[in-house]
């Protein structure tokens, strides 16, 4: 007769054999929901079209509200308006940091682009006219960040700038210049002035003079969208 012993033993093989079979399955099982997990996630990516907009406080949004800056409100405005002929979603990569110059683009896209954008809007150079710093090295830096992001078959537009004439109207004319020259070069399209209608305009600016206010901010943003509508449609 069978004692409870050896009943307790062949109950326990039993129950070991019964979850090796299993085990295998549920590792299957698991593997397969991961890989469902990595694909929605892959396909959120590129449902995402990323565009950088390389600036300084401009781009940042200084003296006004995160969602009163023109990257907020060019991505809702994106994704609002061009979104329902392209299907496409449209997220905004926000890269202005007060201060910056050309060089500090130059010492930073490499760093932006690990996100990986889809465009770039290159809007230096003001920081750079306002300190006197020469035009043929503002011409090198915006030069160097162009050719950083046609590396990486990252289409490009450059955002036009203008400067006071505090250094003189020979050297604030060639500012001007310098970026219908970069974009004739590299064949990219140009918005002709960021601040257009903005610059100037006290209604459109802080107290400071110097920076955009919400207004202010509006109205560069429908300047960017009316670019980008052309190229992304």
């Amino acid at each position: 007769m069978t004692n409870s012993s050896e009943i307790f033993l062949v109950f326990t093989r039993t129950l070991v054999f019964i979850i090796m079979l299993l085990l295998p399955l549920s590792c299957s099982k698991k593997d397969k929901e991961e890989s469902v997990i990595n694909e929605s996630i892959n396909t959120i990516d590129q449902k995402s079209f990323k565009i950088l907009i390389l600036g300084d406080s401009l781009t940042e949004g200084f003296g006004v509200d995160e969602s009163d800056a023109y990257p907020s409100l060019l991505e809702e405005k994106l994704n609002n308006k061009l979104h329902l002929k392209t299907g496409i979603k449209y997220k905004i990569i926000n890269g202005g940091i007060s201060g910056s110059t050309t060089s500090g683009g130059v010492a930073r896209i490499e760093w932006f682009l690990k996100s990986k954008p889809d465009f770039l809007i290159l809007a230096l150079g003001g920081n750079d006219g306002l300190r006197g710093i020469p035009i043929e090295k503002i011409k090198e830096n915006l030069e160097k960040v162009v050719w950083a992001a046609k590396k990486n078959n990252i289409p490009t537009v450059l955002a036009g700038m203008k400067i006071p004439p505090n250094y003189g109207l020979e050297y604030s004319n060639s500012f001007s210049q310098l970026f219908p020259t970069i974009s004739d070069t590299f064949n990219i399209p140009l918005i002709p002035f960021l601040l257009e209608g903005v610059g100037g305009n006290p209604e459109m600016n802080l107290p400071d003079r110097i920076h955009p206010n919400a207004k202010g901010h509006k109205l560069i943003c429908e300047i960017v969208f009316r670019a980008l509508e052309k190229l992304l449609e």
